[in-house]
C-alpha cells in the first residue's frame, strides 16, 4: 500500500477541522495512514440519546467521517469522495466515556470505495465493538471546496 503524503495528510485534516459536525462533537483524528482513519469524541449529553447512552446518528455521523476520509486518502489530487449509501448496525448499545469509528478501504476502483468502519465504545479503559458500517464513495472530479 502507497504512503500517505504530507500533502494529501494536511489536505485531510485542513477538511476536517472545516466540518461543524465534527467541531460540535469535538471529535478528533487520532491516526491517519493511506486507506485508514481513526477518530474518536468523548461522551456528552449533547450527543445522547434518552437512556445516555451515544445516540445512534452521532454513531453513524462519526463513523461516516471515518470512512469518508479513509477514501478520501486514496483518490487522485483532482478528485473528491462523496458517500454514495452506507448501512449501519448498532450492535451494543454505545454506553461510554469515548466513541472511536476507524474507517478502513475494502476496495478502491477507479470510482467507486466501499469502506468499512468498525465503532467502538470506551469505557473504564476497555474497548468494545458497538457498531458495524459498510459504506460507498463515488469517486468524482474535485468539487472545488476541499
Amino acid at each position: 500500500m502507497a504512503a500517505l503524503t504530507k500533502e494529501r495528510r494536511a489536505e485531510i485534516e485542513a477538511s476536517f477541522a472545516k466540518q461543524g459536525l465534527m467541531h460540535t462533537f469535538q471529535a478528533h483524528i487520532d491516526a491517519l495512514e493511506h486507506g485508514k482513519l481513526e477518530i474518536s469524541m468523548p461522551y456528552s449529553d449533547a450527543v445522547s440519546q434518552q437512556h445516555k447512552f451515544f445516540h445512534g446518528g452521532a454513531i453513524g455521523a462519526l463513523a461516516d467521517t471515518a470512512c469518508g476520509y479513509a477514501a478520501i486518502s486514496v483518490i487522485g489530487d483532482d478528485e473528491a469522495a462523496l458517500t454514495a449509501e452506507y448501512k449501519i448496525n448498532l450492535l451494543a448499545p454505545a454506553d461510554g466515556d469515548r466513541l472511536v469509528a476507524i474507517g478502513s478501504i475494502i476496495k478502491s476502483g477507479r470510482t467507486l470505495i466501499v469502506c468499512q468502519g468498525d465503532i467502538y465504545i470506551e469505557k473504564d479503559g476497555k474497548r468494545k465493538l458497538c457498531a458495524f458500517m459498510l459504506m460507498t464513495m463515488c469517486v468524482v472530479k474535485n468539487l472545488g471546496h476541499k
